[in-house]
């Protein structure tokens, strides 16, 4: 996954293939060291590679059970493992790889992405109950927790089993929880007393139409939008809300359904804002591209991509964006100009091991030339050519890795893109 805010300075930060094995032509720009660390469930592993030699640079076996993300902790050079099968975070020195411990919890890990540069925390949700912990990412403790000390059974909407979405800031005090099994989101203020305690309190909560998977900001001040991501059992199609935030209250302003009622292996995932500030692209299981203009809440084309479309990366610069698609053995390209399917790219084999056949995380090189993911379920990274549009390099790590984070010379990439 993946918003910056900043003003907050958040972080949000991720077989056999018919392909040649990794060459000796190296990517063009290649001054700036580059680092890719995902998560590895089926190996209980972290997968390192240097991403300008296509090489394994690393593999860290952590404690907890079922790595899944991994983020970056803070500014700070190390990275958590996000064991979604632990009351635990791994800590991994990015330099070093050396395991440092573990942030302890009160939950299971769901997502870690969400930093605030302000308060020095990392907001962590949770992925077996309704709940979500502030962690001091200096001393790498839980200083405060909210939601629900309880284990759901999913609701049966579409997105799995997780019971929260991706962890999200409002402002510099404020963050929320996305309820999934109850269909809810709560809006919660910390801050930190004279003596050094922190305090969370509870501002307001609003219902979802279905299960939330996240949030986004764009378009005007203090405007928000959520991706529900639909349900099969109760004929419910997936809907993008746009909110208002005020006086600690989210104030719903409006919907745009991506269908009239369910359609068959419908459900949304991602969604991601192209970089004109207007248009944000909704992808669907289906395989459908849906093109939103957030100030009318209009959608302005559909543009056919792959089964399982999960995430969707811009090159403005070349007028592109790149699909990810956990169910099909390709990408897709789209030309955001005129609303088209350019081509399919095969990047992944059949499913070998039962895992999404592409990753959650990608990358768009700085030098705009290339795009990097996993094709998960082969364990296959790769590289795409953006000039030629073919795939130039493939490293095989093995394993499936899923979600990750790419640090440039040890620090986020974020603000080289």
């Amino acid at each position: 996954m993946n918003v910056v805010s900043k003003k907050l300075g958040l972080i949000v930060v991720a077989t056999a293939l018919a392909f040649s094995s990794a060459s000796t032509v190296f990517a063009e720009n290649t001054d700036i060291d580059i680092k890719a660390y995902y998560g590895d469930k089926l190996l209980d592993r972290v997968v390192v590679v240097d991403v300008n030699t296509m090489t394994l640079d690393e593999e860290i076996y952590t404690t907890g059970v079922d790595p899944y993300p991994v983020d970056q902790a803070g500014n700070l050079g190390k990275v958590y493992a996000v064991t979604r099968g632990s009351d635990s975070m791994d800590i991994i020195d990015a330099n070093t790889y050396e395991h440092l411990g573990l942030v302890e919890m009160d939950h299971h890990p769901r997502s870690a992405e969400a930093f605030n540069a302000y308060l020095g925390l990392q907001l962590v949700t949770g992925a077996d109950k309704p709940m979500a912990s502030l962690v001091d990412v200096e001393t790498d403790m839980v200083v405060a927790t909210v939601g629900d000390n309880t284990v759901y059974d999913p609701n049966g909407d579409y997105g799995g089993s997780n019971a929260t979405g991706h962890p999200f800031w409002l402002d510099d005090n404020v963050f929320i929880l996305i309820d999934r099994p109850n269909r809810k989101v709560t809006v919660y203020h910390v801050r930190q007393n004279k003596q050094g305690v922190w305090k969370t309190r509870e501002l307001s909560s609003i219902a979802t139409p279905t299960t939330v998977h996240h949030f986004l900001q764009a378009g005007k001040k203090n405007e928000f939008f959520a991706l529900a991501e639909g349900s099969e059992t109760e004929n419910y199609s997936p809907v993008v809300v746009k909110y208002k935030y005020a006086s600690g209250e989210l104030v719903e302003q409006s919907r745009a359904y991506l269908a009239d009622g369910y359609v068959e292996d419908m459900g949304a995932h991602h969604a991601n804002m192209h970089p004109d500030g207007i248009h944000m692209y909704v992808p669907s299981a289906e395989g459908t591209m849906f093109v939103l203009n957030i100030d009318t809440m209009e959608f302005e084309a559909t543009i056919p991509v792959g089964l399982g479309a999960g995430h969707t990366t811009f090159v403005p610069e070349r007028n592109l964006a790149v699909v990810t698609n956990h169910k099909d053995t390709f990408i897709s390209i789209i030309d955001t100009v005129d609303y088209t399917l350019i081509k399919n790219i095969e990047v992944s084999g059949p499913q070998m091991n039962g895992a999404i056949l592409q990753s959650h995380t990608s990358f768009l090189h700085p030098d705009m030339n290339y795009f990097y993911a996993f094709a998960t379920d082969n364990g296959v990274f790769y590289e795409l050519d953006l000039k030629k549009l073919e795939i130039k390099r493939t490293l095989e790590t093995g394993g499936t890795p899923l979600q990750g984070v790419y640090l440039c010379d040890g620090q986020s990439c974020s603000g080289m893109m």
